[in-house]
């Protein structure tokens, strides 16, 4: 539930970005073909002629800077990446729009999405590539050694407000059966293997209900305040939300158990807190011309 909520986040995220830096208009004209000659006709206008030449013109009045500006940024970051040796396969790429598709609500869902702000999908899959092979430099840069991890881990559960507990959940439709699952579980049912088989969050569910580590935010009210309610090891009664009735289980954090999420999950924040910085310190130590700029 809340690994499925953040990538939503982060599809309006990006498609928001993109829109603010004026990427909208670049998507309109780089999916336009190289000019032909003045006579290649693309419209009439009551017998009126709109040629190629003229559209590719507006095209570059309107559009060219901050297309050339973002291919600038995007052989930045290619160059970068080669030099740590990062690559993105299609196959993993394929995998992470899959999963932003997952997160947007299906196919049609994020389809829409993007044509709210003047994309397609092969123009979304190359910001994506771009984003991947920048965070995986940086995921480079920033690896921390376990002192740093140590530090990051008292100081995030000394406050409740920073606090991360480790959650699973079973979802089901309706409070019969959510008391049903209660019951079993009291009666010494596997919670894994009851998550797996009667689970409607089927990602989650395919995990034995696991969620990962989740802070106070990241899930709907009603859930965070069982979640966060609950000790190490209890077991929550019945818990509505929008998305049905949930049976939540919660494990405190023990840094050396959990020590590779802890890690995932510091380097998934310090990326982002780097990110913006990292990109603007590429242009600055670049030596880039840029003639529609003068």
């Amino acid at each position: 539930m809340a690994s499925e909520s953040n990538r939503a986040t982060i599809v309006l995220a990006v498609v928001a970005t993109l829109v603010v830096a004026g990427l909208g208009g670049y998507f309109v004209g780089s999916s336009t073909q190289r000019p032909g000659a003045d006579s290649d006709v693309v419209a009439t206008v009551n017998g009126d002629q709109i040629t190629r030449m003229e559209v590719h013109e507006k095209l570059m009045e309107y559009y060219g800077t901050v297309t050339v500006d973002d291919m600038i940024l995007t052989r930045l970051v290619k160059q970068e990446a080669a030099k740590a040796g990062v690559t993105v396969t299609d196959a993993e790429l394929e995998s992470e729009v899959e999963a932003f598709k997952a997160a947007s609500g299906g196919d049609l869902l994020f389809s829409l999405t993007l044509q709210q702000y003047g994309m397609t999908e092969a123009q979304f899959r190359d910001f994506l590539r771009r984003n991947m092979n920048a965070t995986r430099v940086l995921r480079q840069e920033l690896e921390p050694d376990d002192a740093t991890l140590r530090e990051y881990f008292d100081a995030m559960q000394g406050s409740d407000e920073t606090r991360r507990i480790k959650a699973r959940h079973i979802l089901v439709d309706t409070e019969e059966k959510a008391n049903d699952i209660r019951a079993q579980l009291d009666a010494g049912a596997d919670f894994a293997q009851l998550a797996q088989a009667e689970s409607a969050d089927t990602v989650s569910g395919a995990r034995g209900g696991d969620l990962g580590l989740i802070a106070r935010g990241d899930t709907v009210p009603e859930f965070e305040a069982a979640a966060f309610a609950l000790g190490d090891g209890e077991i929550s009664e019945p818990v509505q939300s929008q998305f049905g009735w949930h049976i939540i289980q919660v494990n405190a954090l023990d840094f050396e158990q959990e020590k590779e999420t802890i890690r995932e999950q510091y380097l998934s924040e310090k990326v982002n807190e780097r990110m913006s910085g990292w990109l603007s310190e590429l242009r600055q130590n670049a030596q880039i011309t840029n003639t529609l700029s003068e």
